[in-house]
Formats: C-alpha cells, sequence, structure tokens
C-alpha cells in the first residue's frame, strides 16, 4: 500500500530549543473510522464560556472532527446561523448514528431549534447503498429577494458508507427546505469519493469538491478534483446539479507515495471567479520534499479550471515588519540554519475578499534541511512543530505573485484526544471569516494558553482571533481571545460575520467542551454549543464574571453624531443608561427595561451635545459599567 494516508506523528510539542522534528504523511486512514489524557479540566460555566448556548446533540466527536469543518453557516440578511452534524440517534428516534440533523436560529444566534430534520435518515447499514453519513457541511441556499428563512434551504455535503470504497464511496449532495417540508438529496458512487472536501454556498448556488481515490487501502490519489455544482431552483425548492472533474495533482514520491491534506473551495461575491486550494507536495512549484499550499482556478463559475500554482514559503516577505518568513524563523529560533519552510496537511482555509485576492490561512514551520543548533538536519518531509506560524498568504494578481501577513506565533501544535477509544488528533484548525460586503476578513484558530498548561499540549483550546482590513491592506488590532476559557474543542466557525454597528462585527462559532477527562470517549454521545462574540471585543470578560452583563466602549468615539454601545447580558433583566457630563449633572435618564440574554444595541444622540467629556453608566441589579466618551 501506497501511503496517501498516513498515520501523523503523536508527539507532543517541543520547546523553543526543540531538535526533534515529525514526519508529516498526510491524514491517518483511522480517522475515517467512525465506529485520556491526564490532566484537571477548567471548570466550565455560563459566565466563563460568555453565554454559550447548548444546540444539538450527536452520537460520537467523530463528525466534527479531525480539523476544520463547514459544519457552520451565517447568513446575514436571513438573521439566520444553521449547524449540521450527525444525530444523536438513541434520543432523536433516527435509524442509525449516520442519520443527519441540524440546528437553526433565526435571530443572529440567541435563540435555537435543536436537532431539527432530519435531513438524512437512510436504511442502510456501512458498506450499503446509500450508506449511513459522516462528516458533514452545510450552506444556505436563498434567494436574494427571500427574507423569510424559513423558505430558504439549506446545502448538504457528506460522504457517505455506501460500500464502493472499503466501506465508503458515497458523496451526498442535495438540500433541505428550512421548514422540514423538502428534501431533495441524491448520492453518488461514480467517483472514488472517501471523506468530502470542503462546500461553499452563494445565494442559490453551491459547490462541493472530493479528491478521486477509488480504493485509497490499494491505490494512490488519481490526481482528479471532482467539483459538484448544485443551483438551486426555488420553485420546487430543489437543486440542478453538475458534476464537473479538474486536474489537481500532487507529486507521487518514490518513497512516501502521494501526500496531501484537505482541499477547500470559495467564489467571488459573482460567483464567477472561485478557487481551489490544496495542502500537499507538487515538485512542479515546489521542487523541496515538504507541505505547501496550492491552487487551481476557474473563470466560468466551476465549469473549467486552470493549471495548479501557488506561493513557494520561502520566498514570501510579512508585510507589517518587512522580513521575510525565513528571517523569522531565524530570530526565533535563535539562529537556526533554515532550510525550506513547510505547511503542514492538518487543516487550512481559503477565501475570495471583497478585491478579489485569494487568501490562504495556513500553519508555517521549519523544514526539510533545517538544522538547529547543535542538531541533526531534517529529513524529507520532516518539520518542527514548536515552530509554528499561522500566516495569512494573499496575491493581488491573480496568482502571479505572493505576499504575506504573519497572524500569531502559534506555541500549542496538537493534542490526541482518548487514544484508547480514539485516537483524534486535533490542531489548531485555523479558520477565516469575512464581514458580508467581505471588506474584513477574520482570522480564528483553536491553541491552549501556555500560562495555564502545565504541558504545551493542546488539550484546553482558546479560540483566538485577529482581523484584517481588505481596503487598507493591513491587520487590525491585535491577537484576541475571544472568551472560551479553554474549552472551545473541536470549534468550527462561520464563514461570515455580522456587522453589530458598533465598530464591532459578530463571529459565530461551535463547539463540544469536555467537561471530565476521566470519564470522556470519542465514541459517547456529545453536545455542541453554540457561542457568538464581537470582534474587537470592547467588553470584559472579569465584569461578566462579577455581574453577569458587560458593556462595551461607544463606537464611534469621539462622536459628534450618532454613537453606539454594546450590552451584552448572561440572563434576561432590566437596565438603564445614564448619559452625564463631566460635572455630574444628568444629560439623559433612559430605562431600557427587560433585555433578554444576549447581545443588544443602544444608541446616544450626541448632536446637541456641547464639545467636551461625557460618562454613560449602565445599570442592572445593583451593578453598574460605566465608560467615558468624547464628543467634538
Amino acid at each position: 500500500m501506497k501511503k496517501l494516508l498516513l498515520a501523523f506523528a503523536g508527539l507532543s510539542l517541543l520547546s523553543v530549543t526543540a531538535q526533534e522534528v515529525r514526519l508529516d504523511l498526510g491524514r491517518s486512514s483511522a480517522m475515517y473510522i467512525a465506529s485520556h489524557a491526564d490532566g484537571t479540566p477548567l471548570n466550565t460555566s455560563s459566565n466563563k464560556s460568555a453565554a454559550a448556548v447548548m444546540i444539538g446533540s450527536a452520537p460520537n466527536v467523530y463528525g466534527a472532527g479531525f480539523g476544520p469543518k463547514t459544519n457552520l453557516v451565517a447568513n446575514e440578511s436571513l438573521n439566520t446561523v444553521a449547524f449540521i452534524h450527525r444525530s444523536d440517534f438513541t434520543s432523536n428516534g433516527d435509524l442509525s448514528s449516520g442519520a443527519l440533523r441540524f440546528d437553526y436560529s433565526f435571530d443572529g444566534g440567541a435563540t435555537w431549534t435543536s436537532n431539527s430534520g432530519p435531513v438524512w435518515n437512510p436504511d442502510s447499514t456501512v458498506g450499503q447503498y446509500p450508506g449511513p453519513a459522516r462528516y458533514p457541511h452545510i450552506g444556505i441556499l436563498n434567494n436574494p429577494s427571500n427574507t423569510n428563512p424559513l423558505n430558504a434551504s439549506i446545502s448538504v455535503w457528506a460522504p457517505t458508507l455506501a460500500g464502493g470504497n472499503d466501506s465508503w464511496g458515497g458523496a451526498l449532495v442535495g438540500s433541505h427546505k428550512m421548514d422540514n417540508t423538502v428534501t431533495d438529496m441524491t448520492v453518488d458512487t461514480t467517483s472514488g469519493h472517501l471523506t468530502l472536501e470542503e462546500s461553499f454556498t452563494q445565494d442559490g448556488t453551491f459547490w462541493g469538491i472530493s479528491l478521486d481515490h477509488p480504493n485509497y487501502q490499494n491505490e494512490e490519489y488519481t490526481d482528479t478534483a471532482v467539483i459538484w455544482k448544485g443551483d438551486m431552483d426555488f420553485n420546487t425548492d430543489s437543486m440542478n446539479l453538475n458534476k464537473i472533474k479538474a486536474y489537481l495533482p500532487v507529486t507521487d514520491d518514490p518513497t512516501e507515495g502521494k501526500i496531501y491534506g484537505d482541499a477547500r473551495i470559495s467564489f467571488d461575491p459573482p460567483g464567477v471567479t472561485g478557487y481551489i486550494s490544496l495542502e500537499g507536495h507538487y515538485e512542479m512549484i515546489v521542487p523541496s520534499k515538504v507541505i505547501h499550499p496550492y491552487l487551481i482556478k476557474t473563470d466560468d463559475g466551476g465549469m473549467s479550471w486552470s493549471a495548479p500554482f501557488g506561493p513557494n514559503l520561502n520566498n514570501l516577505v510579512d508585510q507589517r515588519s518587512g522580513d521575510s518568513l525565513v528571517t523569522i524563523f531565524e530570530n526565533i529560533t535563535g539562529g537556526w540554519s533554515i532550510g525550506s519552510l513547510t505547511s503542514s496537511t492538518r487543516g487550512h482555509d481559503m477565501t475570495v475578499d471583497a478585491n478579489g485576492n485569494v487568501h490562504l490561512f495556513v500553519h508555517v514551520f521549519p523544514g526539510f534541511e533545517t538544522t538547529p543548533t547543535g542538531g541533526t538536519m531534517a529529513a524529507e518531509f520532516n518539520y518542527f512543530p514548536a515552530m509554528n506560524l499561522l500566516v495569512d498568504i494573499y496575491s493581488t494578481d491573480q496568482g502571479i505573485t505572493w505576499v504575506c501577513n504573519v497572524i500569531s506565533q502559534v506555541f500549542t501544535w496538537d493534542y490526541e484526544f482518548d487514544p484508547v477509544n480514539g485516537p483524534v488528533t486535533e490542531a489548531t484548525r485555523p479558520h477565516i471569516s469575512m464581514s458580508t460586503d467581505r471588506s474584513k476578513l477574520f482570522f480564528s484558530w483553536f491553541e491552549s494558553d501556555t500560562l495555564f498548561a502545565t504541558g504545551t499540549e493542546n488539550n484546553f483550546p482558546d479560540w483566538k482571533c485577529r482581523s484584517y482590513n481588505v481596503f487598507g491592506d493591513s491587520l487590525d488590532g491585535e491577537v484576541t481571545v475571544m472568551g472560551t476559557f479553554g474549552d472551545a474543542t473541536w470549534g468550527n466557525v462561520a464563514d461570515y460575520a455580522f456587522d453589530n454597528g458598533d465598530g464591532t462585527h459578530q463571529l459565530h462559532m461551535t463547539y463540544a467542551p469536555i467537561e471530565d477527562f476521566g470519564t470522556f470517549s470519542v465514541l459517547n454521545p456529545i453536545d455542541f454549543y453554540y457561542l457568538g462574540r464581537p470582534y474587537p471585543d470592547f467588553t470584559s470578560i472579569e465584569e461578566m464574571d462579577v455581574q453577569n452583563f458587560t458593556v462595551s466602549q461607544n463606537y464611534p468615539n469621539p462622536t459628534s453624531d450618532l454613537t453606539k454601545l454594546a450590552i451584552e447580558t448572561v440572563e434576561a433583566a432590566k437596565f438603564t443608561l445614564n448619559i452625564t457630563d463631566i460635572t455630574g449633572r444628568t444629560i439623559e435618564m433612559r430605562n431600557l427595561g427587560r433585555l433578554d440574554a444576549g447581545r443588544h444595541i443602544e444608541e446616544i444622540n450626541a448632536a446637541g451635545f456641547a464639545p467636551g467629556v461625557y460618562f454613560f453608566t449602565v445599570a442592572s441589579a445593583g451593578h453598574k459599567s460605566t465608560k467615558k466618551f468624547i464628543v467634538e
């Protein structure tokens, strides 16, 4: 058997002086079998989880595991967020753990309807057509003229155990109306489907990608990407499907075979120009024996695709510092001899911004031919996991030249959950979210706080984020912890963020916390939680812990007209808003009434205020939060 889906070495992260390396040989075939670490977990609470909401339940962690997925979707025009998962069939009354259900919120994530459906509930066993489903992806199909989310549909993209490829072989594709009245699904077994890659849905069009691999136990990947394109007919609530094939090669190494990771697909707002990205080894772009991102492109909506192209990581220059990535690694390693930089098969993300520029969010490590001080040179496809940068790589000229922004250094890389019944090895799961107009990009990942952990394994991950201004071509602010306090395991972030109108955008994330490592098993039923958080987050988590609500700084500040502030409350309560000048004189007193749990935006009209310094105070249940603002 050649090595396509080979085991990924489960070593712990190493210190900054580490000299041990790992061999990157792609995804493990063990992760597709759907059939403890020692330590004390963090105590989770509604406060520390920033009012996370429990949504759906699944039969086990398989389905959301093994890197970033499009399990979660958000549509700002409908104010709707939806999440798809395998069904906890014993509690939901479905036929097997291969049934699929979805959860949805029509108020931006404040309240949820859980375990809706089923979307898929076949009466077949593993290896029999049409097959139980695994690893689902979701989108929202909506006519832009429609404002009622019940009239919209979700797109569904999932592999099934149909029996054509060592129990796999099925590609489930179709739509399901959100009011549960119409389901239109098909299962394709004419290509060598294994686990399907990403899907992308925009207005009434769906695209899904699979990598053709007819018999992964005995044969290599065929260098063929299979793209499904679906155009929604909103009169019949069904999709008209086209199946397209594209050449997406991976070099067949004489020793290791074809090494590749996850593929991503995304399109520009008109849905005409799109890209497929892959993390793998293709020597025509990068001759060195390393993993690197590369792409193919379409200019006709996905019907035909270009030859592969992409960046060489060794040639990239960080736009903020002006230093090359090689120089940055020489600095953080204390003078190692850096050979070839490498990426990873363990998850990346890709999108197209408002200018039509493609962005890749990837891990970068020192790799092949790197020599640590006093150490041994790294061999082919080896890398140093402790030397990890998360990097936004992008092109402003359709892929002719490439530049990058270093988003963050990463200090914890991965962790093997439940090696007895798993293993499920999770790394930092990079995601890109966008504002609806694509003028802002938000880079998210999941990483343990090394100040908390007594090691460097990624078993207590926090949700972290940093943003990029597309029109200003610049990073905005610094890395922010988004309020999850070390329990954001198997986190997924939606592709779109909602504009809060106060200078922040609401990001949408789902995760499955581990309450007790002593009893946790990857085979046990698991609950998913939704967490919506603003970025940048002007509120104080410390305030939330003490008084169950937080208040943001107003935006804009200074102001001469309307300015807005956000109140986020864990529980429903009565609130007041008082505005005073610098002498303490009351300018306005406002009774806000009873506010439900969640995030609320209040406006202050300062058009009639004299220029100067003012204060606003939000009060509830004996607690107060006061902020200063300036009127020009």
